[in-house]
């Protein structure tokens, strides 16, 4: 779908964009989003100051042949199955907006579990971890069992529901699709605070390695998208952190909540087909509270709890 808007970065001053993230200057990214090669299943609509990202969550490159699944809830995981990909892994709707004057911020603030940002393949992007403690890297923990593993080869996986596949590192199936030899890495998605993300790849082509980056796994520098600078995160291929644990931009509290479940919001569209409403007369009743209080909502809308729990399906399940 063309972009309803697209603003021009030679709008912004050279001084600005030359200081950038760095001086507190927010810079847009809409021409980089709007040029981004978002897959077929992605619709990105831009407007003044934010886009909509909405996709079926599933990747525009091929998926293993089967996955291992940890057995229960424990961790560190020591039980696994072989579940085949056909008939387990499923779409999972991605509705979000993300700002696109990102305003880099000198307080971090940690990534939780579950999506931390999009990418142009059409899936989700998670952070190191499995655990709310930090304490297990999804890239160090895999396991390989008959033939399956818990990380396929695009270091990604669904959720133990078979929903929600999603990325813990740098994704080569995507990376390798835009990236040249001797060259900076292409942008391959946008964190939820606005700022754009990259492969491994730095200048010249040259591999970036933790050492180069901040503890939020970025720095400000050119990239071929923004050839004067912005802050923007790598994601690195050598050892911990592999993807991204905080954010050093402004993030808003309320889209990092909704998305903190490792499954993302439920398909509120879905689930008000199901009761016979609209989309927003849902999202009202269950307002901004998170979890949101289906007592209340319930209420509102005049349905029981158990009609509204249906509708919205079970909660997703560990990452």
């Amino acid at each position: 779908m063309p972009p309803m808007f697209k603003t021009s970065l030679h709008a912004i001053s050279a001084l600005a964009l030359l200081c950038g993230a760095a001086c507190g200057q927010p810079i847009s990214t809409a021409q980089a989003v709007s040029d981004a090669k978002w897959a077929d299943n992605v619709t990105v609509t831009v407007a003044a100051d934010s886009f909509r990202y909405v996709s079926d969550s599933l990747p525009n490159h091929a998926l293993a042949d089967s996955y291992l699944i940890p057995i229960g809830q424990a961790q560190p995981f020591t039980d696994f199955e072989v579940k085949k990909t056909e008939g387990f892994v499923t779409a999972t709707q991605i509705d979000v907006i993300i700002p696109l004057m990102p305003l880099y911020s000198e307080t971090v603030t940690d990534t939780s579990l579950g999506m931390i940002g999009v990418m142009i393949s059409g899936s989700r992007f998670f952070n190191d971890y499995e655990n709310p403690q930090r304490s297990i890297v999804a890239m160090d923990d895999q396991h390989t069992q008959d033939g399956a593993s818990f990380l396929d080869d695009c270091n990604a996986h669904p959720l133990q529901n078979g929903s929600a596949y999603h990325y813990h590192a740098s994704p080569p199936c995507v990376s390798e699709t835009v990236d040249s030899k001797g060259s900076h890495s292409i942008m391959i998605g946008v964190l939820l605070d606005g700022f754009p993300i990259f492969g491994p790849q730095g200048d010249g082509g040259v591999i970036v390695t933790n050492a180069d980056l901040d503890e939020c796994s970025g720095h400000v520098g050119a990239t071929p998208e923004f050839p004067e600078g912005i802050y923007h995160y790598h994601l690195t291929i050598t050892q911990a952190p592999y993807s991204i644990d905080c954010y050093h931009g402004v993030v808003d509290a309320s889209v990092t909540t909704q998305m903190a479940s490792p499954g993302g919001p439920p398909d509120f569209a879905a689930a008000a087909a199901k009761l016979g409403i609209e989309r927003h007369t849902l999202t009202d009743a269950l307002g901004e509270e998170r979890p949101p209080n289906l007592e209340k909502a319930a209420a509102t809308l005049g349905i029981s709890v158990e009609v509204l729990r249906s509708a919205l399906g079970p909660p997703p399940e560990a990452p």
